[in-house]
């Protein structure tokens, strides 16, 4: 079996002296692993680092099989945010966060076409957290656990959404939501509103919201990616949308 598509990659590992494992998210193929011969010199390129585009030719007997890559680097996202910290952990959480969440040979055609824009917005603009607190949105709604954000969930309105219950994941207007305020997350008005522009609170409260429900709905036991919990860290330290 043979096919070729476009990919970005997520993760490599090794598999021996010359060869590594390199996990890919490809345009209509889905995460897709295989393996690539490599010499000592080039294990540790720039050409297999995650995040990197690459054009692939993945190859094997069987369609089960893990198969073998022949892929060519377009462009390195990888390169451009070397020497800036924040875009550069950035780009490992989200590629570890694919890897470690998407379901193997699955098609995501809307998440590959989300992941291509953030890397855009990663290497070229200022406002990426942003881009990235959507991004993990964006993920659980591909796999099926988006949350309900655009009404109330008691009383229909679509005004004054001040949180977000833990338990179902639906909006709820202040009215409503204030006595049990302590239970509930508070809802940043940007992920529902494109014309607010967030804070840097408001973008670790959005963090705080997607990363709930990913461990509760699809880790499935797992951890977080430990990139993550640094990436949030490192924000929270500064002023994101100033010194990104």
């Amino acid at each position: 079996m043979k096919w070729q598509d476009t990919g970005i990659i997520l993760s490599q590992r090794p598999c021996s002296e010359s060869q590594i494992i390199l996990n890919i998210l490809t345009a209509t193929h889905g995460r897709h692993s295989g393996i690539t011969r490599v010499s000592k010199t080039q294990r540790q390129s720039a050409s297999f680092q995650p995040g990197n585009f690459v054009e692939v030719t993945w190859n094997a007997r069987l369609s089960e099989h893990l198969g073998q890559w022949t892929s060519e680097a377009t462009c390195m996202p990888w390169i451009q945010v070397i020497n800036r910290p924040q875009p550069l952990l950035a780009l490992s959480t989200i590629c570890a966060l694919l890897d470690t969440c998407l379901p193997e040979r699955q098609p995501y055609s809307e998440l590959y076409e989300g992941l291509k824009n953030f890397l855009h917005h990663l290497t070229n603009n200022r406002d990426w957290p942003t881009h990235y607190a959507m991004f993990e949105l964006r993920l659980l709604s591909s796999l099926g656990f988006g949350l309900d954000l655009g009404i109330c969930a008691v009383t229909k309105t679509k005004e004054n959404l001040t949180y977000v219950s833990p338990k179902t994941g639906r909006a709820v207007c202040e009215e409503v939501g204030k006595p049990y305020a302590e239970r509930l997350f508070l809802l940043p008005l940007f992920l529902i509103d494109e014309n607010q522009q967030p804070t840097t609170k408001d973008i670790l409260q959005a963090l705080s919201l997607t990363g709930y429900f990913l461990n509760q709905f699809v880790m499935e036991g797992k951890k977080l990616p430990k990139a993550r919990g640094r990436l949030l860290s490192l924000l929270s330290e500064s002023n994101i949308l100033k010194c990104a």
